[in-house]
């Protein structure tokens, strides 16, 4: 089975011969957003345990908390509505079975719902940490699995049957939506993803003027939030 959304631009498929779609900036918004839930996880963990901590450091988890989770409900959203229709007109029978993966996405939203809960739940009484803890270990993990399983699965039909410009489209629609302020925070966090200066300039290299401006504004901001939550 495939997606039956509503196809949100014309599409054209890659035709044989045609440059292939690239995927790089695809897996590094998957790692920026592993990163970021695995880091709440660890930090999350780290109160659960005890030990001093700040509520200056308590309110800086749960605002850059909600950011992530944000990011990663807006991220499955896209896919869902754009990226899935997409590849399903462009690959036909030759596509992956995306069925798994809009399940998958079913489970994250349910546990992005608990999540949030319990942000809140952590942001009024700091004996709110183990439960925080739990959630936030399940949403990496099952994260992780389905990052790795959309790799394994979709990307290869991305670069055989989808047309560069098709998914240059599908990433002008994850830069538009967000308000400033989570723009802001996701430009960053998917910069701090780079491993290497090379894919830092790729990454700039395909971001707009406005965006690059916007990222860095942004960027001192957000790794002094990311050093506080960490607890560096």
């Amino acid at each position: 089975m495939t997606a039956t959304a509503p196809l949100p631009f014309p599409v054209t498929p890659r035709r044989p011969g045609d440059p292939e779609a690239d995927v790089a900036r695809l897996a590094l918004a998957h790692r920026a957003l592993r990163r970021g839930c695995r880091l709440l996880a660890d930090v999350a963990e780290e109160a659960a345990a005890g030990g001093p901590w700040s509520p200056r450091r308590r309110q800086a988890v749960v605002g850059f908390g909600r950011a992530v989770l944000r990011e990663v409900h807006a991220h499955t959203a896209r896919e869902d509505a754009v990226l899935w229709p997409v590849v399903a007109a462009s690959a036909g029978a030759h596509g992956a079975d995306l069925d798994p993966l809009t399940e998958d996405h079913a489970v994250l939203r349910a546990l992005l719902g608990r999540a949030r809960t319990a942000l809140t739940a952590f942001a009024a009484a700091p004996a709110a940490a183990p439960a925080l803890a739990a959630v936030l270990a399940e949403l990496a993990g099952v994260l992780d699995e389905h990052v790795e399983e959309e790799e394994r699965e979709v990307f290869p039909v991305l670069r055989r049957c989808v047309s560069v410009r098709d998914l240059a489209r599908y990433e002008a629609v994850c830069a538009r939506g967000s308000g400033l302020r989570q723009a802001a925070f996701a430009l960053a966090e998917v910069a701090d993803a780079c491993a290497t200066p090379a894919e830092r300039a790729g990454l700039l290299a395909a971001t707009p003027p406005p965006l690059r401006v916007l990222l860095r504004a942004a960027e001192p901001r957000w790794r002094r939030r990311r050093d506080l939550v960490s607890g560096r």
